[in-house]
């Protein structure tokens, strides 16, 4: 155990998998698989460089389980629904294995957030009800993002469609589609799977009580948002087995809601922990840009903790984290059991080594460019855009002034 941070650096077992540290990489947004849905060469040097930096495990970019139900979220998105994805993601596992680190899919459907040109034609989303979302498509429609990645104008904004309220066959339908990538994630070599139920996406169009509108027993209380994500739950626990891990990522803000919160707040996520303790999950993970604000006036004490105590399950805590004091800080209030880190480690791949050294470090500031071009491990891979260099082998030749 180091006596730097010794919590955070001590080991702890999730569900059965026993992680060296409780120091794990959150699942980051990268839109850099091919147009299908296939890992690049790409991913496995970004994965494997994360690994390689020291943290116990990583959760991957949200993967779409299946081309259908418009449960793709956005262009370039990484998927787990076919032969030839199964292929490249297992490049990519056995990449962070050799790196020492454990590894778990997170699968996502889009929801009402689906990015329209991802849908196909004459196709609506699909959402916990029928409502529309009044933001747009995040970073691909931005002037930065266009000149980081090289794309030329004109660039619109792009708004999201009126969604459907999705039946409860398809509801069943979207939750069998969870289960059958989470197989095709065990053939990958995956140590789980985590269930985005988070950050705006359909499961969490499911749990929040302003989007979730339905009357029926997948509406009107803290237990019934929750039934659809658990349902899915509970399939893909039948369809991987007990051995391995999986995973649900909670928040209250979303990609179209950036100040979301849940109307009865602190109450709402008591029951809300409540809902999950008799499920098949083994873990939760709380999402928010500040973990410690859990936006209740009534309550200073954070989500992560309530959540945690009310479940009875562990808890991931995301939101916040800058250095080694900030995950000391969560594990020694009892606010969450495992930290995962985000935005330092696109800069930053060997955060974690870093902070274990205890020496002062000059952070870099967060910035979209290390989304697009993070640091890379060029053993397993090179970016797209490596300077090619045209060197003359002739030894005579200097420089002409």
């Amino acid at each position: 155990m180091s006596d730097i941070f010794p919590k955070t650096f001590s080991p702890i077992k999730l569900g059965n998998i026993e992680l060296k540290n409780r120091i794990i990489m959150a699942p980051l947004t990268r839109q850099s698989s091919d147009d299908d849905g296939t890992p690049t060469d790409e991913m496995t040097a970004y994965y494997a460089r994360r690994a390689r930096g020291g943290v116990s495990m990583i959760i991957t970019e949200g993967t779409y389980t299946e081309d259908k139900f418009g449960c793709v979220a956005y262009l370039n998105q990484p998927g787990c629904a076919n032969e030839k994805h199964i292929s490249a993601w297992k490049k990519i596992v056995d990449a962070v294995h050799e790196n020492g680190s454990k590894i778990i899919l997170q699968l996502m459907h889009g929801g009402r957030v689906s990015d329209p040109r991802c849908l196909y034609e004459n196709e609506s989303p699909v959402s916990a009800s029928s409502t529309k979302s009044n933001g747009s498509v995040l970073y691909s429609d931005t002037d930065e993002e266009m000149y980081n990645r090289g794309l030329k104008p004109p660039w619109p904004q792009v708004n999201f469609p009126k969604a459907k309220e999705a039946s409860k066959e398809e509801i069943k339908l979207i939750a069998n589609g969870f289960a059958e990538s989470s197989e095709r994630a065990m053939k990958a070599g995956f140590d789980g799977v985590e269930i985005h139920a988070a950050n705006g996406y359909l499961y969490y169009q499911f749990i929040d009580p302003k989007q979730n509108l339905r009357t029926d027993e997948y509406g009107g209380s803290a237990e019934n948002n929750a039934r659809a994500v658990i349902e899915a739950v509970n399939l893909v626990r039948q369809a991987i087995g007990d051995k391995k891990l999986i995973s649900v990522r909670l928040s209250q803000d979303g990609v179209d809601d950036f100040e979301g919160q849940w109307p009865d707040g602190v109450k709402y996520a008591q029951e809300l922990g409540k809902s999950f303790s008799n499920s098949k999950v083994d873990c939760l993970h709380w999402s928010s840009f500040d973990w410690k604000d859990n936006k209740d006036v009534s309550s200073n004490t954070p989500m992560s903790k309530i959540i945690r105590e009310s479940s009875g399950l562990p808890m991931i805590v995301n939101g916040g984290i800058s250095d080694g004091h900030d995950c000391e800080e969560i594990l020694t209030s009892d606010s969450g059991d495992i930290c995962a880190v985000g935005r330092p480690l696109f800069a930053h791949p060997d955060w974690p080594h870093i902070i274990r050294s205890g020496e002062k470090y000059n952070w870099i500031e967060f910035d979209r460019k290390y989304v697009i071009k993070p640091t890379y491990d060029y053993s397993y891979g090179y970016p797209l855009d490596l300077k090619k260099s045209n060197w003359n082998p002739d030894l005579m030749i200097r420089k002409q002034k």
